[in-house]
């Protein structure tokens, strides 16, 4: 499979991605077949990396993962081929071939595996938290955490926004104590709360931040603010309502974020009060 940015001579290349066969909705992947794919997703990865870009992005991300080198759009080219070639991959399935793609300690195919649960999200149910729960307890990086969280978990609660599942889960995340679970029960409501969402679920969060405002951990102070910055597009009152009494137990992280696009008057009253807390 070409990559978005690679051009090849090779008449083979690309075509090992698109070689499965008989993967349609009702007749599961293989694990024969979901290893296959995986194998040759990430024989393109390491084929379109460089060793200087291998270097960078594992020094910045601070990982003890391997690293190919391949760009994002040819990452984001893997996972939209297979789909382009698959489009009628069931939820297992699609969870299966992500577990095969994950279990190599390659960040690159992990990152596969987070953006093609992003392309098949929609075929993801409430169940499929506890999935994804493992995942991101594995991910030890914003950058895979994010995806998992901020996109398909967001995306199953979009979907689902008064399951009991749904709500149980992502309580049971605020609680945990791993900070990047933590992370992604915030990161959960980024659909619902955003600009285009329903804003369902705005109660939850409120009280899941609520018990969160004390932290040290910059991932989750962070978190919160960008969950706010977000629900701010469709509901500045509400946003400037709930940070104003919380402004002395607010981080400069957060409230940075989360005052972004509120009205120039609420901003510069609740900065204020921050900064004479």
């Amino acid at each position: 499979m070409p990559s978005a940015e690679v051009q090849t001579d090779d008449p083979d290349r690309g075509k090992v991605i698109g070689g499965l066969q008989g993967c349609g909705m009702g007749r599961p992947l293989t694990t024969r077949q979901s290893f296959g794919l995986a194998k040759a997703v990430e024989a393109e990865l390491r084929a379109v990396g460089t060793p200087e870009r291998a270097v960078k992005e594992k020094a910045y991300l601070k990982s003890a993962l391997d690293f190919a080198g391949a760009s994002l759009p040819a990452i984001r080219g893997c996972a939209t081929q297979i789909r382009r070639d698959h489009p009628d991959l069931s939820g297992s399935d699609v969870l299966a071939l992500a577990d095969e793609l994950w279990a190599s300690p390659l960040h690159e195919r992990r990152l596969v595996a987070v953006v093609l649960l992003e392309l098949f999200a929609a075929q993801l149910v409430p169940a499929d938290l506890d999935h994804l729960e493992r995942l991101v307890r594995e991910s030890h990086t914003w950058a895979l955490v994010d995806g998992l969280a901020g996109d398909v978990a967001a995306s199953i609660t979009a979907a689902y926004p008064g399951d009991p599942t749904v709500d149980a889960v992502v309580r049971r995340w605020a609680g945990d104590g791993d900070f990047w679970v933590r992370r992604s029960a915030l990161l959960a409501h980024l659909k619902t709360l955003g600009r285009r969402g329903s804003f369902e679920g705005w109660t939850r969060f409120c009280e899941i931040a609520d018990a969160m405002l004390d932290e040290r951990e910059f991932f989750v102070r962070k978190a919160i603010g960008w969950v706010l910055r977000e629900a701010s597009k469709s509901h500045p009152d509400l946003v400037a309502a709930w940070l104003q009494p919380r402004t002395d137990r607010v981080s400069g992280v957060t409230i940075r974020e989360a005052v972004r696009y509120l009205s120039e008057t609420d901003r510069a009253s609740l900065i204020a009060a921050y900064r004479v807390r």
